[in-house]
């Protein structure tokens, strides 16, 4: 997972599992929605055992109210960042979108920049 800084977007963290971003197509941490921690004692809960992933809200660009989530496994090298910047920044408001994208745009650049959250 790569994280970026954007002169265009500032105050927002742009986020892909891939190397690079989809120009008028990228994907933004959402700070206005809660991440869901996914534990394990067993069996796989969001109450007790240890933290093993969760499932983290991102928003499109041209979006005005977000609705996809990215999986992060622990093993995950930005895992600790991730849960730490929520910690920071939620509840935050969203920055409304400059353009708005329809949805086949965002599921597109969705499946370009999260292959395996599809």
């Amino acid at each position: 997972m790569q994280l970026f800084e954007l002169d265009d977007h500032p105050n927002q963290i742009a986020v892909s599992k891939t190397d690079s971003l989809v120009v008028d197509g990228v994907f933004f941490f959402d700070f206005s929605r809660p991440i869901e921690v996914h534990r394990w004692l067993g069996t796989l809960n969001r109450w007790l055992g240890f933290v093993v992933g969760m499932r983290v809200p991102v928003s499109h660009q041209g979006e005005q109210r977000g609705s996809l989530a990215i999986g992060i496994h622990r093993s995950d090298p930005r895992f600790a960042d991730v849960r730490a910047l929520w910690k920071a920044h939620y509840p935050s408001r969203k920055a409304p979108p400059t353009t708005v994208a329809d949805g086949i745009k965002i599921i597109v650049d969705f499946a370009k920049q999260f292959p395996n959250d599809c």
